[in-house]
């Protein structure tokens, strides 16, 4: 909790309980970056714990932190997965859309064990600092590593050493006002231990006693004397007391406490001593109530007396943490309280299965659907995991959820413990502790980092650069920019302008998989022409900070299981030749010569043909040509170029037309274009470099050309590019480059077998650790979604996770579990 220190002179406070203004609202003057769009993503992920060449399955919720409706203000959403290091050992880029995706991670059979983490964020997310980044701790066991693991068999010792702060209540004590004063005390992991002690004034007198009641927390009175200072006295666990020092009390100021009362509205309660009393008493002050700095309310406040309280209504109010704070008219904070507004929770997913013990290999049929206020939209989006128990996280009874992020979790200072504990209604006592949490860890201030957005939201990917003259720096007058993006499955042409200093940029491209990007400068003749100075088309990733927690999050008994159980796997595996998803034989493998790239690029282009009329095979000898109708002209029988460069025509003798040759030879019907399978647009064939080809295939007889319909009577024309390049940029280079242009990463589909009678999989064994995953179930009212799958060989108990977001804001999680035998 901030301190907010007063100086001398400058303090100006007032409050009035008569002349509080009950829901008067206006601009909140000093408030700048009220009006911010902050955006919260949180990842459902499969499971906690992973062996070597597992994979890593996860959904990814963006919503606007104020309302916490799903957002499409990002499409690009960043997942990392960082080593124990803290270097980034893969990266995805996952399209979202209206704020859901997926994707997964394959981890390599020879990772190190240790604990890593995935990472998620929006490139917008960075304008805060890595305050709204998601982080999630997850194990990783391979007993293959030959004692260079870095999880040890046994936890280190750590010096059991107790730290306790404290934390008045609106951030400061005032001379002779009574308080609350919350404190935390945790050991040398971090985590909370329970503590008694006593408090002392600096005189020696014993003033009070307290004892913690939630991890570590707790609360007591006190009422500071003027010249006093005061200390606590706790015992440590080597018996030896720990003297730890009080907050100095302020002379002057102001206290600010708030409770939560009938119909969940708020009752506030201002304080102050007489000598502050006598310096505000005709002072407008403010009382500000923001989620997430997002300002909902300001009210007018005027105080006369030492004790003042105030009933503000809360119906209008959003559920989460609400931020009160206290300020002079010039916007100086006074005093700062952070309270938890619980709604009753209008919904609840439920989730069950058929039966509660299921034999090895049998089907579940498990329904989902959500229940509670029927004048609640009961619309959402949930992803669902079934695992079984050993990978999943039995260190913590109450571990991260959708609900524990969004609401409370990414609003707090520090790692919270427990923190799904708030949010279960079966703790009779989760309201005030999470008070006392947030007396405790307080508020992010999620303020903005620089003047300017220097980090834009991502809607697709971009291509960026700057052409000039080849001789001097300057741009070329009348020149434009070629841009093609070949793809495995499409292909993008367009031409840009450039501005005044040779500057252009190409936005939104949408494109999933990796495709060969070729830019080109144009002058206006239409000829290449021109020095290409391009923008770098990698992403730079965000700065990975040292944020592990101090300890293993699975215990040395739990280890050694997951070797064991790795181990055992292991020769199972390589026995039947299976992987952690797949780990059933219904594909046949059939074992041969892995292709190089090229010949697996050309053969993918001619998917829709097969073998080609016509050929040429582009080699360094030719590749000096300027343009491609140029080198084709008299290389490949039965094709003709008329005409002068850029205005050539390219006819395939043979090839059929409907519409015939009303113009004669030189304007008959062109042929279709193709770029690695995908037409484009005729006059780019003169735009693309004669060294960026492996080679051109022609087609000619109505039996090659029907299947691509009528645009191809005049015969087809297919230019196969070059694998091989890299995304590094190597600029300036002469009026055109092609390098390697990665998009989003297209998730794959969760494999789930079905063990039929007389099926093929019977054979092998079933060994999946994850045993089922669907990221996208849409709920609708009171309609149960039903789903099928069936167990693996492993008898376990199985839980059943299932975490999302309603269409109105509400996130949801719902649990099950049953045995198989």
């Amino acid at each position: 909790m901030n301190k907010f220190k007063f100086l001398f002179g400058v303090l100006i406070l007032i409050f009035n309980q008569s002349s509080v203004g009950r829901n008067k609202s206006f601009q909140y003057p000093f408030e700048k970056d009220s009006l911010i769009l902050i955006e919260k993503v949180y990842l459902h992920v499969d499971r906690e714990n992973y062996l070597a060449g597992d994979d890593i399955w996860f959904k990814a919720y963006l919503i606007d932190a104020l309302d916490h409706l799903l957002t499409d203000h990002s499409n690009n959403l960043h997942v990392e997965l960082i080593s124990p290091s803290s270097k980034i050992i893969s990266s995805r880029i996952i399209r979202l859309e209206g704020g859901l995706g997926n994707g997964d991670f394959k981890l390599p059979a020879d990772i190190k064990s240790g604990r890593y983490r995935l990472r998620a964020y929006t490139n917008y997310m960075r304008n805060f600092s890595d305050q709204l980044f998601f982080s999630k701790e997850i194990t990783i066991i391979n007993a293959n590593d030959n004692g260079q693991n870095e999880i040890p068999d046994k936890v280190k010792y750590v010096e059991n050493k107790i730290i306790i702060n404290f934390f008045p209540e609106g951030g400061s004590l005032v001379d002779n006002v009574p308080s609350v004063v919350a404190f935390k005390a945790v050991n040398n992991l971090g985590m909370g231990c329970d503590v008694s002690g006593k408090i002392y004034s600096s005189d020696g007198d014993l003033i009070t006693t307290f004892k913690s009641t939630h991890l570590g927390m707790g609360i007591f009175s006190l009422r500071p004397s003027s010249g006093l200072k005061y200390y606590s006295i706790i015992r440590g666990a080597d018996s030896i007391d720990i003297k730890t020092e009080l907050p100095t009390s302020l002379r002057k100021g102001v206290t600010l406490s708030a409770a939560i009362i009938k119909d969940n509205d708020l009752l506030i309660t201002t304080k102050t001593n007489s000598e502050t009393l006598a310096l505000i008493s005709e002072q407008d002050m403010f009382l500000s109530l923001s989620i997430r700095k997002e300002v909902i309310n300001t009210i007018l406040l005027r105080i006369e007396s030492p004790d003042t309280s105030f009933v503000v209504p809360s119906g209008y109010l959003p559920e989460g943490i609400m931020m009160l704070t206290l300020s002079t008219r010039e916007g100086l904070p006074l005093s700062e309280r952070l309270i938890y507004l619980e709604r009753e929770a209008p919904l609840k997913m439920l989730i069950g299965t058929d039966k509660h013990l299921y034999k090895k290999r049998e089907q579940v049929n498990l329904k989902i659907s959500l229940s509670g206020d029927s004048t609640i939209d009961r619309v959402g989006n949930v992803s669902l995991a079934v695992v079984d128990e050993t990978f999943t996280n039995t260190t913590s009874q109450f571990p991260r959820t959708i609900s524990s992020w969004f609401l409370l979790e990414s609003d707090i200072r520090g790692s919270v413990e427990e923190p799904s504990y708030y949010f279960d209604p079966s703790n009779p006592d989760r309201v005030k502790n999470m008070d006392l949490l947030l007396l405790t860890q307080g508020w992010r201030d999620f303020a903005w980092k620089y003047d300017t957005i220097l980090f834009p939201a991502e809607n697709g990917f971009s291509v960026s650069g700057r052409l000039r003259n080849f001789y001097k720096d300057k741009p070329i007058e009348g020149s434009r920019i070629s841009v093609g993006i070949f793809g495995s499955t499409s292909s993008f042409f367009t031409t840009l302008p450039v501005d005044s200093t040779g500057r252009f940029n190409l936005s939104g491209v949408d494109l999933t998989g990796d495709a060969i990007l070729i830019v080109s400068g144009i002058d206006k003749k239409d000829r290449m022409k021109g020095l290409l100075i391009l923008d770098s088309v990698d992403y730079n990733p965000a700065k990975v900070s040292d944020s592990l927690s101090l300890v293993s999050v699975i215990t040395e008994n739990k280890n050694s299981k997951l070797k064991s159980y790795y181990i055992i796997n292991e020769e199972i595996l390589k026995k039947y030749k299976l992987s952690d998803t797949i780990r059933i034989g219904e594909v046949k493998i059939i074992s041969e010569r892995q292709k190089d790239f090229q010949t697996e690029k050309v053969e993918k282009s001619r998917l829709k043909y097969g073998t080609p009329e016509g050929e040429l095979i582009i080699t360094e000898q030719v590749e000096s040509y300027r343009s491609l109708p140029e080198l084709i002209s008299g290389r490949i029988p039965g094709v003709e170029v008329l005409g002068k460069y850029p205005d050539f025509k390219i006819r395939i003798r043979g090839a059929f037309s409907l519409l015939g040759d009303p113009k004669g030879k030189e304007s008959g019907i062109l042929p279709l274009i193709l770029v690695d399978g995908n037409p484009v647009a005729y006059e780019e064939i003169n735009r693309i470099p004669v060294n960026f080809i492996e080679r051109i295939d022609v087609l000619k007889s109505v039996g090659a050309t029907s299947v691509f319909g009528m645009a191809a009577y005049s015969g087809v024309i297919n230019l196969i590019t070059r694998t091989g390049v890299s995304s590094e940029i190597k600029t300036p280079v002469e009026y055109s480059t092609n390098i390697r242009f990665s998009g989003y990463n297209a998730p794959r589909i969760f494999y789930s077998p079905q063990h039929l009678q007389n099926s093929n999989s019977d054979i092998n064994p079933d060994l999946r650790s994850t045993i089922y995953w669907e990221p996208n179930i849409n709920l609708e009212g009171t309609n149960e979604v039903i789903l099928n799958y069936y167990n693996g060989d492993n008898s376990s108990i199985i839980r059943i996770i299932a975490e999302g977001i309603t269409a109105s804001g509400i996130p949801v999680t719902g649990k099950a579990e049953y045995e198989v035998r």
